[in-house]
């Protein structure tokens, strides 16, 4: 439980990040950092329905701040979630080339996947070449963020599930992981 809040409010603290980030940076070179987070949840969290209730939150968190679509962000954020969870079991994740092209095969999804909703639900102009150009723009953002966003999120995460795992114990007295 102190894990699951502790990363709900660093995913908070992200989206008030990126808000502040956004003020400086166009926003095709803006990363998205609680994006991010949702994604690191997804390669790196060990409970599966936590994770989910955590991305749909930090989604409708950005459905609130942002004026999109309500549930926009939610859905979308759900979905990285899945993708994150689905490609850190079926591959092999662990360096920075392959997170790194994961992310942006991801966001790239993620930005042409918004503004087609968009287009559905608002009827606003569809996929052209010029939003194409910017949202791989945005995804090279994001994989200059994406590393230091995994690392804070694994470690933060690490720190969290080893002091919780330390206080439980099994009835006859051993820690859980071990062994006789």
């Amino acid at each position: 439980m102190k894990s699951f809040l502790a990363i709900l409010a660093l995913g908070l603290l992200a989206l008030i990040g990126q808000g502040a980030l956004a003020r400086l940076l166009p926003p095709p070179w803006c990363p998205d950092i609680a994006w991010l987070v949702v994604v690191a949840l997804g390669l790196r969290w060990p409970h599966f329905l936590s994770g989910l209730l955590l991305a749909v939150l930090l989604g409708y968190a950005m459905d609130l701040v942002s004026g999109s679509l309500m549930g926009q962000h939610a859905l979308m954020r759900l979905l990285s979630y899945l993708a994150a969870a689905v490609a850190s079991r079926q591959l092999d994740l662990s360096g920075a080339l392959p997170v790194s092209i994961f992310v942006f095969i991801a966001m790239l999804f993620h930005g042409l996947a918004m503004v087609a909703t968009l287009s559905f639900f608002v009827g606003s102009s569809g996929i052209g070449i010029h939003v194409v150009g910017q949202a791989l723009v945005h995804a090279m953002a994001n994989v200059l963020a994406a590393l230091p966003v995994l690392a804070l999120v694994e470690r933060l995460r690490a720190r969290l599930w080893e002091e919780e795992l330390g206080r439980r114990s099994w009835p006859m007295g051993l820690p859980q992981g071990r062994s006789v």
